[in-house]
């Protein structure tokens, strides 16, 4: 008799290799920040770069530099700032969120091989745009893949390893970028772009989300072994959503946490356009040593931000973030009083940087992990899901401070001075304080959820 034995499994059952370790929270979550990490260093590695390249291989006069490298830094923020609620409904309206992260790994590749082959000057705005694109499907589809996978319960301590990821690829790009460049030119610097967008690949394609992951197990094996809580289930496989972005800043939650995530970044990003300048005039250091300082911000800021994440998900998000604004703001203010090439001064430099890049890191992950709450509440109210979406807006703060923040931070400097624009970033970052007061969540993750159960 031909006919396969009944309990056989079907060939297109049969688990993939390594199905269990490749579905795991430890190996989704590694590739999400791996991806985060990837976006923010591509971004960020040609904010040193960017100005000698434009002169030496895209043949740029002098005079138009300055132009033509803040216009390539605001296209990237713009594609992702328009393309991120898109990607969003995109994503809400798909089974599996895999055909949208591979639209953006196929952008990354693209991103990277035009930046590596071409000398023409329109062919490196394509480029920027391609990387926006995969800026923004990485951002907002990551983040969404996060709340598809872990507990309610430690959103926020792994929302903030994916965010601190973004967060150390942004700040530790000039670093990377700046040594790179002075050592061996602009080909050094695409290849190590090259090296860590394959490696990025890498992870994305072994990578199997939990829904895929159903397919071969068991409803009740995926409740018990994959640590997501029995509701979970329901957004693995949405229904059909709507165009909810409007609906969504419409609540004050959410649009304190846009608002919170918009501040945060706009102080972070600031520093890419005054701190080098304002090092090299005022102190007389090299790129090299202006790159240190955004190691000063960027150590803590990445160290600290899962810890933040595990103080939300255990006293709420509101507290960790009211205090994040108003500590951050203090030592932004103090920078005004650097003013010498002196030991003491130096020492003060890196000590406000990284009480700026501690403070910071209590900002963001608690606002991201407030935002899955808000959307777990409409969901129990028999609201449509919307992860993406939210992650969208999200993700669109977050690009909207990478415009804001370097104009912001360069107007004031130029036109009203040092101390001034620190006092100006000082107090628009503890202008967020207001609204996380009032609006964000105040209790701990499983009360909020319970809450409406």
């Amino acid at each position: 008799m031909n006919s396969s034995p009944s309990n056989a499994i079907p060939k297109y059952l049969e688990p993939p290799w390594l199905l269990e370790f490749r579905s795991s929270h430890l190996f989704i979550i590694t590739t999400i920040c791996a991806a985060a990490f990837t976006d923010g260093f591509i971004y960020a590695i040609f904010v040193p770069v960017l100005p000698f390249s434009l002169q030496d291989r895209y043949h740029v006069a002098p005079g138009n530099v300055q132009t033509w490298a803040s216009g390539l830094l605001g296209v990237f923020g713009l594609v992702v700032l328009l393309g991120s609620p898109i990607v969003g409904w995109i994503s809400d309206e798909e089974k599996s969120r895999r055909s949208a992260y591979t639209f953006g790994l196929a952008c990354l590749v693209g991103g990277v091989a035009t930046l590596a082959l071409t000398t023409h000057l329109l062919m490196l705005v394509v480029s920027r745009i391609l990387q926006g694109v995969s800026a923004a499907v990485v951002f907002t589809v990551g983040l969404a893949l996060v709340a598809d996978t872990v507990n309610a319960d430690d959103i926020g301590y792994y929302m903030g390893y994916v965010l601190s990821s973004m967060s150390c690829g942004v700040l530790m790009g000039p670093f990377f970028g700046s040594v790179t460049f002075n050592l061996a030119g602009h080909f050094a610097v695409v290849g190590l772009m090259g090296t860590i967008a394959f490696m990025d690949i890498l992870l994305r394609f072994l990578m199997i989300e939990k829904s895929e992951a159903r397919r071969y197990t068991s409803y009740e094996d995926v409740t018990e072994h994959s640590g997501l809580l029995p509701g979970c289930i329901e957004h693995l496989q949405p229904a059909p959503t709507k165009w909810k972005l409007f609906s969504l800043l419409a609540n004050p939650r959410v649009a304190t946490a846009i608002y919170g995530v918009f501040v945060h970044v706009v102080i972070i990003a600031s520093f890419d356009a005054v701190l080098p300048i304002f090092l090299e005039q005022v102190l007389g250091w090299t790129s090299l040593k202006v790159a240190l300082c955004f190691l000063a911000i960027a150590i803590p800021n990445t160290i600290l931000g899962p810890l933040a994440g595990k103080i939300s998900d255990t006293i709420g998000p509101m507290w960790p973030a009211f205090f994040g604004c108003i500590l951050t703001a203090i030592p932004m203010i103090l920078l005004q009083l650097i003013h010498e090439n002196t030991t003491e001064q130096i020492w003060l430099l890196y000590t406000l940087l990284a009480a700026t890049g501690t403070a910071a890191s209590m900002i963001i992950s608690p606002l991201a992990a407030d935002l899955f709450y808000v959307i777990e509440t409409l969901v129990s109210n028999g609201d449509t899901a919307a992860y993406a979406q939210s992650y969208g807006l999200f993700t669109c703060a977050m690009a909207g401070g990478t415009l804001v923040g370097p104009l912001l931070g360069g107007f004031l400097k130029e036109t009203l001075g040092w101390t001034a624009m620190t006092w100006g970033l000082g107090l628009f970052v503890a202008s967020g304080a207001i609204p996380i007061y009032l609006y964000t969540g105040q209790a701990r993750a499983a009360n909020i959820l319970s809450q409406t159960e």
